[in-house]
Parts: structure tokens; sequence; C-alpha cells
């Protein structure tokens, strides 16, 4: 009898904790699928709920404006069409001659704001043509904006505009300036000059480089005239690369005694753009073993020596063009690399002269399209 008791007793307590532990994972179930439905219509709530920015216009043309009339501005509207508030964050320009002001509050959804371009006329005649890159929250960020227009020059009295002084004529400018030109174009840039004086004078240019052609039209001016003096640089008979500059010399009415120096500067770099895919995928390869080239410690009035592996692990001949250094700095540099080939680059640093930590350059101009210029950083210490 109490054996009996005892297993009806099991089976019942058995029963009871089926059923407990049953209902309460039933319970915990029911819970967890009741948590995550609400956190997956959150989520999705969350992700379908974004800000959207649409502008009235995108570009705003300011016409013809007056290079007196000081600044225009021009301020573009927006709505967010979004369900999200929307946040600007930053606002950029192409230059320093254009300022933007914009709505820095969120805006929410339905709301309107506004992105003010302001460009300063002064002293900038010519064409209008700056882009506006708006940076926020919104899902094509970033946004572009655009203005266009002309700005029509003031008269101005010929010394204002011909500000420099070459014997009896003026120019408007002694620096021709070409700025980047690839190896291999021939880009012109036009200097006028004029004549405030009495007498006509005759304008021509003596001991040109090679690579550089002058054109003066007309040659003779009298008073009051202004001529085109025409500077061509053809970039391959210089046969150099990276920053250069060269020095021109103008003579009036043919005296060869006294010349006016106009100084030609340009940027000189490979249109890799032009290259084949053969080319591209047969291209050479530089690395270099010490990206930061550390002198170490060095006594004042001392040099010391160190060397830096050149590594060419492309499929063509790797060319170091040019090595740019100066200062305390003189480079020895490997002229061809062959591909799979290494060779050493030597440094030798003076420290005469100098106290303390010392930063340097160190620039290497090259024929791997991915890396056609390279800085390199120098630096040592000048002890006692």
């Amino acid at each position: 009898m109490k054996k009996k008791n005892e297993l009806s007793f099991s089976v019942l307590s058995y029963f009871c904790t089926f059923f407990v532990h049953n209902f309460i994972e039933q319970e915990i179930f029911i819970k967890m699928k009741f948590y995550f439905s609400v956190l997956l219509f959150f989520t999705v709530f969350s992700l379908s709920a974004q800000p959207k920015i649409a502008f009235d216009k995108a570009q705003h043309d300011f016409g013809k404006v007056g290079e007196g009339d000081g600044t225009a501005s021009y301020d573009f509207t927006f709505k967010n069409v979004g369900t999200a508030p929307l946040i600007i964050q930053d606002v950029k320009t192409t230059c320093g001659c254009t300022t933007p002001e914009w709505t820095k509050q969120p805006i929410r959804p339905g709301g309107t704001g506004f992105i003010k371009v302001s460009y300063d006329v002064k002293g900038r005649p010519g064409a209008i043509d700056k882009t506006i890159t708006v940076h926020s929250n919104n899902v094509s960020s970033p946004d572009n904006l655009r203005i266009i227009g002309e700005v029509i020059p003031v008269e101005r009295h010929p010394n204002e505009a011909f500000r420099y002084v070459a014997g009896t004529i003026r120019l408007d400018d002694m620096h021709v300036a070409f700025s980047r030109i690839y190896s291999h174009e021939k880009p012109s840039f036009v200097v006028t000059a004029y004549n405030p004086g009495p007498d006509a004078v005759k304008i021509s240019f003596i001991d040109l480089p090679a690579h550089i052609k002058t054109e003066v039209t007309p040659t003779t001016i009298k008073q009051g005239e202004k001529a085109n003096i025409k500077v061509t640089y053809d970039a391959a008979r210089k046969n150099d690369w990276d920053f250069v500059t060269d020095r021109i010399n103008m003579i009036l009415n043919d005296d060869k005694t006294k010349s006016h120096k106009l100084t030609v500067t340009a940027t000189i770099e490979e249109d890799f753009s032009r290259w084949t895919t053969a080319q591209l995928q047969n291209a050479p390869a530089i690395s270099i073993d010490q990206p930061i080239i550390d002198i170490g410690k060095i006594g004042k009035v001392e040099k010391k020596t160190v060397k830096v592996k050149i590594t060419n692990s492309g499929k063509s001949k790797l060319l170091i063009r040019k090595v740019e250094s100066g200062g305390p700095l003189t480079v020895s540099a490997p002229k061809e690399i062959n591909p799979g080939a290494s060779a050493d680059m030597t440094l030798t640093y003076y420290s005469a002269g100098q106290s303390g930590e010392q930063n340097r350059s160190l620039t290497l101009i090259t024929n791997d399209p991915k890396n056609a210029k390279i800085i390199l950083r120098v630096k040592a210490e000048v002890t006692e």
C-alpha cells in the first residue's frame, strides 16, 4: 500500500512538474514573441524613417553682375520631404570667394530651410562657376549646388590695371603661371602690356630657352595702346618634372643692355589617363622600406649617411625621374630599377647650423601611375 502511494505521488509530481514547466515555457515564448514583434516594429519604423532633402532648384544664374556691386548672394531653399528630422552638417565651397550660410537647427519632416551662398565679385571679372557641396544626414548626401554668371569689370585707371612697371611700359602680370601641364601639352598664357608714355615702344624677347616661345601682337605700341604677349610652353622639350621655373628676358626698342625678366612656372606631370589597359597592367610599382627616414642622433657640424631600399614590384622598368630635397640633405638615387629588383637610395645629412629635432621632406617623381609623386619624411636629432 505504501509503495502504491509513493508511486501515485511520483506520477502526480511528474505531471505537475511537466504542466508547470510547459506553462512557463509557453509564457516565456509568448512574451519573447511579443518583445520580438515590438523590436521588429521599431526597427522597421526606424529604417523607413529617413530624412530626404528636396531643393527648389540646384543651380542659380546671377546673370551679369558689375564688379563694383560688392557681393552677389542667393538663397537656395529646400524642404524635408522625408519622415525623420533633417540635419545640415556642413556646407563646403571650392574657394574662399564663396561663403555659405545655412539652417543650423534640425528641420522636421515637412519643414523648410535654406543655404545662402554669397560670391565676392570684387577683383574677379569674368565667368562665375562655383560648386557648393552640402553634407547632411540625407540619404543621398552629399548634394551639390551650383552658381554661375558673369562679372562685368569696372573701368580702371591704367596704373591700376597694369600694376607692373617694365621700363617705359606697364604689364598686367610679370608671372606666367601655367599651373599643371601634362608632359605632352603645349599651353599658352597671355600677358598684356600697356604704353602710357609719349613714345612708341617695340617689345621683343632674347635668349629664350628651347621650350618657350613668345609672340607679341602688335610688336610696337604707341601711347595709350596695348599689346598681347603670348607665351607658349612645350613641356616635352623642357624634359623635366614637377615644379619648374624659368626666367625669360624682355627687351624694349632692341636695347639688349637692359632686359626685364618675366618668371615662368609650371608643374609638369605625366597624363596616365592616356595609358592603355595593357600599359597599366604592366606598369612599374614602387615600394620603399622606410616611409619615415630616421637619421637618428647626429652631432653639430657632422655628416651622417643612411641607405633606403627602393623596390620595383611591377612588371616594367621603374624610372626615378626626379629627386627633390635641398637644405641639409644630399640624395643619390638610382635612375632605373628593373622589375622585381631593388636598389639603394643614399641620403647624407649635414647638421651644420641646426639644433634639436629636425623634420625635412624628400620628394621622388616616378613613372608608377599609382605613385607618381612620393613625399617622404626625414627626421633627425641634432645634439650638442
